[in-house]
């Protein structure tokens, strides 16, 4: 039941507690009660609008693989890292480089600033950025396959 309430939401998170209750035959106050304890689970972490990014003006995309210097702690680098408004996404990922951002920026001039920001950051040995061409397909978050 909690899958079949997930689905409707995924569709339109402001979707109300009778119109999904109707869908998957219960009532509302049984739609709110497990929607309550599927936020307080963390199953649902929050509503959000889906803004296109180009809409507003951040018509750049780039990932930037991040090397922490050595011997210093990854998790004050992440701190800091999180300080920045431009990274939209921050993955510690193994391989050659510990950590991958993604960032969104108005310009390639303000992709320029941020990565000499980025670099002068202490605990930043070296980065790698690729920048994006052209998205194909961005998803948002699905529930597994049952």
């Amino acid at each position: 039941m909690d899958r079949r309430i997930l689905e409707i939401l995924l569709v339109d998170g402001r979707a109300s507690h009778a119109s999904v209750a109707k869908a998957v035959g219960l009532s509302a106050p049984a739609i709110g009660e497990r929607v309550k304890k599927l936020e307080q689970a963390g199953v649902i972490r929050g509503y959000h609008a889906d803004i296109d990014p180009v809409a507003v003006g951040l018509t750049i995309t780039a990932y930037v693989a991040i090397a922490p210097q050595p011997r210093k702690p990854a998790q004050r680098l992440v701190e800091r890292l999180l300080e920045y408004p431009e990274i939209e996404e921050l993955h510690a990922v193994a391989g050659t480089y510990s950590f991958i951002a993604k960032v969104r920026l108005a310009s390639t001039v303000a992709l320029d600033a941020f990565l000499d920001r980025l670099f002068t950051t202490e605990g930043v040995e070296r980065t790698e950025t690729t920048m994006v061409l052209r998205t194909n397909l961005e998803r948002q978050t699905r529930l597994p396959f049952a």
